[in-house]
């Protein structure tokens, strides 16, 4: 079983490649945000260190549940909280998600496990990943899908993009780029191709 990293910018358009690798191949998919936000409910491993870290922050609900659209507000607008609150989180998604591969190793029954992460490279996923892929999609196309999709502001989006590694750093680091600008069937011509690769090693 082939362990495969996925990342790219904001709007590139990740869960079009996952939904397409859910369909038609043997695979298991895992996103690093659904795991940390499973890290960071009360009871979790995580919760504690961020109670401590937070509560001077007005991010909980009554219930002591973490508000999301209050914790994205902090996290945007304070660099420093956003990294210690990282570097609490990321561990241990990263320790949830080689458990989750081993598992499926052990099993026997998947192909492929997929774990699409915007924060794949800085966290050092190659280092336990057989490849990374990294979808490109050009910087107007993208925030066109942000604008239209998600309706987020210019503003809001260039400061996203602003956050974020450069496509020249994704693309030195990744062992595949898949070129997503253009209509969904090249999107799925190039992951055919790819994947062709993969059996034809077999």
């Amino acid at each position: 079983m082939k362990f495969i990293g996925i990342t790219g910018g904001v709007g590139a358009g990740k869960s079009t490649v996952l939904a397409y690798l859910k369909e038609n191949y043997k695979c298991h998919i895992a996103l690093a945000d659904d795991l940390a936000k499973s890290l960071m409910e009360p009871g979790s491993i995580c919760y504690g260190a961020l109670v401590d870290l937070l509560s001077p922050y007005q991010v909980f609900d009554g219930a002591g549940r973490i508000e999301k659209e209050s914790m994205a507000r902090l996290l945007f607008s304070k660099e420093e909280v956003r990294a210690q609150v990282n570097a609490i989180v990321h561990p241990a998604v990263k320790e949830c998600v080689l458990a989750q591969v081993k598992e499926a190793r052990n099993q026997g029954r998947l192909d492929y496990f997929f774990f699409e992460a915007a924060l794949l490279l800085e966290d050092h996923y190659e280092e336990v990943c057989d490849e990374l892929w990294y979808i490109y999609c050009e910087k107007e196309v993208r925030m066109e899908r942000l604008r239209h999709n998600r309706g987020y502001s210019d503003k809001k989006i260039e400061q996203m993009l602003k956050n974020q590694l450069s496509d020249e750093e994704f693309e030195s680091k990744c062992d595949f780029q898949l070129y997503n600008s253009e209509d969904v069937a090249h999107t799925y011509l190039q992951i055919e191709r790819k994947m062709r690769t993969y059996y034809e090693s077999m």
